[in-house]
């Protein structure tokens, strides 16, 4: 075979060897390519799923458990163990009868040796609610019949009036009336000693007629105790009382026979009538607290024990009314304002322990329940309401021929609080603190009526005669109040040796029940006692404070020429009194259901009551403006022991906020 040996023709060779692979290559892709044309399609894959997944997880926690005590049962094994089948079983493990299965877990029983573990009840939250109630209505109209023969000119001078009675009213409350302020549940004791320094200040004041009681129990219609309450709905103008159904029409004769029927007179000597409302003004504050919160058979107080009730009524009222003397109609003005004052106080006692005893006789406790508190425990509810209303009218009428009704007043303002705070029952509270416990009403009226009614015209002074009514009093200031107490009458000193093995060992962190606990005679009927530890101090305070306050001087004018000859005969029907300013207030405190308490500390109790009614002075003195005042108080003092506790130790609590006297923003 030839082989060529030069470089030329190796190199043509050699790449018609690559030349020859290439087209070798070339056939087998055509070849692939037609089997892949040609063959079935594969089946296509599915599409995949998606699957959202919630990332955001939501957790109960529950309370705060520290220090848990735990103790592990005791395992023993009996028998040879090599040789024998092993016996494992629980030391004093109860043989379960039917008759056992069908009662409470609570009453198993359980044998001396046994290793009892404390149940962990749900601590108790605190509640602190505070109310702002504020209503501020300027009605001032001015109405004119006809036209003016002269200018006319009035001052109410309700500004200074009323400021002047306020001053009155603040000096009965004393250090309460300026609003003592709270910027913490810490200066609960400063305000029961701003109501006792009240008291305190009536106790030494030659005017107040100041008596001490050794029970402040029942209803009190100012200042005297009467055996039932009045009704409101007695007391209030005619226009705000519910009229009777079956009422017979006014000027009408009843005649009775086979069939009732009523005639109606009518008198058609006049022509026309006018009708003038510019007061009839109705101002509420209502407030009601219900106080649950924390309520116990048993209560244990290792410190000091403060109770306080307390209601401070007042009525500041000035109705000196000028009727012009040729003024037609006959008026009945004065004398015509009601002050009204009540306040009851009402104790209830139960006594659980016993009831529990008498219903399951021989059954002690085997375990308890006890829920632990680190700090202090807090029920406040603060309300504060105010009702400030100015309706100053000026009016001046004459005759038309026809019927005319106009009404500038009959203004309402309502504030109202509905309240109720339901915690949690146990059957024993210990408290290693102090307890502060006060109910406290203050409720204040002020009224500023001095009205003046006139002829206006440029006609001679003459003997004016008309039909009608004048009335420019019948005024209402109703101060309303209860407190309802359901709770221990009886204060012991000193705490039991029991009750004080068990706050040392829970302010140890010893949550386990003592052993005098299984024979205590407190509990007997009761399985499981459901025990609160509180390790601080117990503040609950109610305070209610109302006030309505009214300026309703009116200008009344009927102008002389309606009186002239040729005139149509007219029925004039004016009032400009007939307002009602009422406050009520109520409070309901459950403390225990028990028929005791026991108190480490010092035990001090008060219960005050205070109503007043200041009115202006009437006469022809010198100093018609005066201001006198009827101050009944009552004062019920318990104090265990001599030292009255002293709150110094809490601290200045002024600040720079707000000021709470809601009164001073108005008038100031």
């Amino acid at each position: 075979m030839f082989f060529p040996s030069d470089p030329l023709s190796e190199i043509v060779a050699h790449f018609l060897g690559y030349f020859q692979i290439a087209v070798e290559d070339m056939k087998v892709r055509l070849e692939l390519a037609l089997v892949e044309h040609e063959a079935e399609a594969g089946l296509e894959a599915p599409e995949m799923q998606q699957v959202s997944v919630d990332v955001l997880q939501t957790y109960a926690l529950g309370n705060y458990a520290p220090g848990v005590f735990y103790a592990p049962p005791e395992f023993l094994i009996r028998g040879e163990v090599m040789f024998g089948p092993t016996n494992i079983g629980l030391a004093n493990t109860p043989d379960f009868t039917a008759s056992e299965l069908d009662s409470p877990l609570s009453q198993w029983p359980t044998g001396p040796g046994d290793i009892v573990i404390p149940l962990i009840g749900t601590e108790p939250g605190s509640v602190i609610a505070v109310f702002s109630q504020t209503i501020s209505l300027s009605d001032d109209d001015v109405f004119v019949m006809g036209t003016l023969d002269e200018p006319l000119v009035y001052q109410s001078g309700s500004d200074a009036g009323l400021l002047g009675l306020q001053a009155a009213s603040n000096a009965i409350l004393g250090p309460i009336g300026s609003g003592p302020g709270m910027t913490s549940h810490g200066d609960v004791p400063l305000v029961m000693d701003a109501v006792h320094a009240t008291a305190k200040a009536h106790q030494s004041n030659p005017d107040t007629q100041f008596e001490q009681v050794e029970s402040l129990t029942g209803t009190y219609v100012n200042g005297k105790l009467e055996t039932e309450a009045p009704e409101l709905t007695d007391a209030l103008p005619s226009h705000l009382q519910a009229e009777a159904e079956d009422a017979p029409p006014p000027d009408t004769i009843k005649v009775t026979s086979e069939h009732e029927a009523h005639i109606q007179i009518e008198n058609d000597a006049t022509q026309g009538s006018v009708t003038y409302n510019s007061g009839g003004n109705f101002l509420v504050n209502e407030a009601v607290v219900l106080n649950g919160g924390l309520v116990g058979t048993h209560f244990v107080v290792g410190g000091n024990f403060h109770q306080l009730d307390a209601i401070i009524q007042t009525n500041a009222f000035s109705d000196t009314d000028y009727v012009n003397d040729d003024f037609p109609l006959d008026a009945q003005a004065g004398g015509g304002t009601k002050a009204v004052n009540v306040a009851s106080f009402v104790q209830e006692t139960f006594d659980a322990a016993g009831d529990n005893a008498e219903a399951n006789p021989g059954v002690m406790p085997q375990n308890w329940q006890v829920t632990c508190v680190s700090g202090d425990v807090i029920f406040l509810e603060w309300m504060k309401q105010l009702t400030f209303m100015s309706d100053e009218d000026v009016g001046v009428l004459t005759a038309t021929g026809s019927d005319a009704m106009v009404t500038s007043g009959e203004n309402i303002g309502l504030n109202s609080v509905n309240f109720a705070n339901i915690g949690s029952l146990f059957d024993l509270i210990l408290v290693g603190g102090n307890v502060f416990d006060a109910n406290v009403i203050v409720q204040n009226n002020i009224l500023y009526d001095n009205d003046t009614i006139t002829m206006l015209g440029a006609d001679d002074d003459g003997d004016y005669s008309a039909s009608g009514s004048l009335n420019t009093s019948n005024n209402l200031l109703w101060n309303q109040a209860s407190i309802h107490n359901v709770g221990a009458t009886e204060v012991k000193s000193g705490v039991s040796d029991h009750y004080k093995d068990a706050m040392d060992s829970l302010a140890g962190g010893n949550k386990s029940m003592p052993a005098s606990f299984y024979a205590a005679e407190d509990f007997e009927g009761i399985a499981i006692p459901r025990v609160l530890f509180v390790s601080g101090s117990i503040y609950d305070l109610r305070y209610i404070e109302q006030t309505n306050i009214l300026g309703d001087a009116d200008f009344v004018a009927l102008q002389k020429k309606a009186f002239l000859d040729g005139e149509p005969a007219t029925e004039w029907n004016i009032d400009t009194g007939s307002n009602a300013l009422v406050n009520m207030a109520a409070i309901k405190d459950y403390d225990t259901f028990g028929d005791s308490i026991e108190v480490g500390g010092d035990h001090y109790s008060d219960s005050i009551l205070i109503q007043a009614n200041i009115l202006e002075a009437q006469g022809d003195g010198d100093d018609d403006d005066a201001l006198v005042s009827e101050v009944v108080a009552f004062l019920d003092h318990t104090e265990t022991l001599a030292d009255t506790p002293d709150y110094s130790a809490l601290g200045d609590t002024t600040h720079d906020a707000a000021p709470v006297d809601l009164m001073q923003s108005v008038l100031a």
